[in-house]
């Protein structure tokens, strides 16, 4: 099964925090995600970083964590980092 999980509208630090915890709660039920990223404009690097961290332990117990319907700004700011996707456990459909 997959969880999805929508970002909010406001990508500060607190919903940062319950993000995240979001995300553990989801690995830890052992289930895949796959994040909502239509309405996210540019992604702040604690964001993605939070992203990568979350898809490298998805990927260490068999799991993923996906990208769904990214925005042209979402996807310019994983470009604007260096983000190659071939490389990376953080998957973009």
């Amino acid at each position: 099964m997959v969880i999805t999980v929508s970002l909010p509208n406001f990508l500060g630090r607190s919903e940062a925090a319950t993000f995240r915890n979001q995300l553990l709660v989801a690995l830890e039920q052992k289930e895949s995600i796959a994040v909502e990223c239509a309405e996210a404009g540019p992604l702040p690097s604690l964001w993605v970083q939070l992203l990568h961290s979350a898809a490298v332990s998805a990927k260490a117990r068999g799991l993923s964590v996906s990208l769904k319907a990214a925005s042209v700004e979402c996807r310019d700011s994983l470009r604007a980092i260096g983000f190659d996707s071939a490389h990376s456990a953080l998957v973009l459909e």
